[in-house]
């Protein structure tokens, strides 16, 4: 994990996925969110799954989302070989578009997002408090 991305943390997940893997990235984030944010569970879920989407669209099919803990954090992070080569960008919402929200829905449901993208390798993590 890169130190720009993660602070000091415990890694407590870790799972590899492509565009049929989506439901078990899904299932991962609820379980452990669930034992650690109950009432942010569904956020995170959604936070997620919208940033391993984009992987799977922007980043060369695949990813790797890596789930981590701090003193006061629950922290997924989205790893792509990035396949187009472009910079992660947050975008406003464009009420006409059918699709360009993922990284914006991301962020309004977190605490902090965090895009380290260089070229060709793009970490997004979704960062949850752990305390209210």
């Amino acid at each position: 994990m890169t130190g720009s991305t993660v602070p000091a943390c415990r890694e407590i997940g870790r799972v590899e996925f492509g565009p049929d893997d989506l439901r078990r990235v899904r299932e991962v984030v609820r379980s452990i969110a669930h034992e650690r944010i109950p009432d942010r569970a569904d956020n995170a879920v959604l936070a997620v799954h919208e940033v391993a989407v984009n992987s799977i669209v922007h980043g060369g099919g695949h990813g790797v989302l890596l789930i981590a803990e701090t003193a006061d954090s629950l922290i997924f992070i989205v790893e792509d070989e990035d396949g187009t080569g472009s910079i992660p960008r947050l975008r406003a919402a464009d009420n006409d578009a059918t699709s360009g929200r993922g990284l914006w829905i991301a962020e309004r449901l977190s605490d902090r997002l965090v895009i380290d993208s260089r070229p060709r390798h793009t970490h997004v993590g979704v960062h949850l408090s752990l305390v209210s």
